[in-house]
Order: structure tokens, then sequence, then C-alpha cells
């Protein structure tokens, strides 16, 4: 049976509402042009990582159509998806940011790993990267294992079978299982596959993240 919209669950004492980008309901546009084509379905990682954050740090949960509407009007949404730090910023000057829960610092993209580390693991908020190129999701959680940094990843298209990612998880939240349709070239449906939504991945890959502060 295939993952509807949105899965609940509970982790580390927080109750979130992951949202499954892989369900081709999230039909809402998401697009840098006219007629509107893409959609939060194939285009929203950076909206439902961002909505992710929000409820993580403040317990509400946040519409995506909505903060893909404010992104699409306010130059968040750029012609490779979605321009974050033009969107946090534009948060921050019209008050949508304080609604998530966060203050983000303007400073663009950032690569100092030693700097994220200390902010999820003392819990000064959380974060949004880039685990692969061109994909976003939200970073929760720090911890040492093995002698090994990672991370707590959410992860909207749950792409935990990806060949450029299942190398660097190490631990996937049961209760975060999307389990979604496979078909072929041709569109034939083959089958049923599962994967996780919330899992822990090493930190060695974390690029071009934002650091949301907790308010």
């Amino acid at each position: 049976m295939e993952t509807g919209k949105r899965i609940d669950l509970s982790y580390q004492g927080k109750t979130m509402t992951v949202f499954n980008q892989r369900s081709r309901l999230w039909t809402h546009p998401y697009d840098y042009v006219t007629p509107q084509i893409a959609t939060l379905s194939n285009a929203g990682c950076g909206v439902f990582s961002i909505c992710h954050c929000g409820q993580w740090l403040t317990g509400k949960m946040f519409d995506p159509d909505e903060l893909a509407e404010f992104s699409m009007a306010n130059g968040g949404r750029g012609d490779d998806g979605t321009d974050r730090p033009a969107l946090l910023s534009a948060m921050m000057k019209k008050g949508w940011a304080d609604r998530f829960g966060f203050r983000y610092e303007f400073d663009g993209l950032r690569n100092d790993k030693d700097t994220l580390w200390t902010h999820l693991l003392e819990k000064h908020g959380v974060a949004l990267c880039n685990l692969r190129v061109g994909h976003i999701v939200a970073l929760m959680g720090a911890r040492t294992e093995n002698d090994e940094k990672q991370v707590l990843v959410i992860d909207p298209y749950s792409e935990t079978l990806d060949e450029r990612i299942r190398s660097i998880v190490r631990e996937v939240v049961m209760d975060s299982a999307i389990t979604s349709r496979i078909t072929n070239d041709a569109g034939v449906f083959l089958g049923y596959q599962t994967q996780y939504a919330m899992y822990w991945a090493s930190c060695y890959t974390i690029r071009d993240f934002n650091l949301l502060h907790a308010l």
C-alpha cells in the first residue's frame, strides 16, 4: 500500500508530522515560470524541510502549500529548486521566520562542519543542507556513535536506498517508513519499495548548509 501525503510519528520526545514528497497528491504548483509546471511533489524538498524545521522547533504543523506560495512570491523559488538564502531572508524580513521558531543570520550557504556540529549537538537550533546535489533535507540533532559524528536527518523524499545516500545511512527510524510505487522507464508498475524519511547519517558528506537558530 502506497503511503499518503504525511505520516505521524514520535521521536526523542517530539511529535512530528513528516511530509511525504513522494506522494503524487502534492499537486500544488511550485515553479518559477508561467505556466506553472513543477509541483511540490517533484520540486518541494526545500519547502517541506523548512516546515519540518518549524515543527521540530515549535511543535506546530505548518502548511507546505502556504509556504510554497510565499516562496514563489518572494524570490525563494530559483531555476534549480528552492533558493534557501533568498527564502530564509524573505522569511526573516516579513516575520515568517518568527512564526516558524527560528532566526536566520543572512549568512548564505556554509561549509564549516565544526560550527554545524556544535549548533546541532548543543541544541542551538536546526539546519538545512544538501546530502546530495539538488536535494534539501533538514538536520535536527547530532550524536557520536563508534567514534563517528552523525546527524539526524528528516528527508521528505526518503532516499535511504538511493545509491548516492545509502552508504552514509547508519540507523533508520522505523516509524518513518514510506512505501511508494516503483515503475520502469516506460511507466510500467513493478511493485512497491519502502524507504525511511528519518534517519541518522554520517556527518562527513554534509555541505552547503544553513543554520537556523532557535528563538
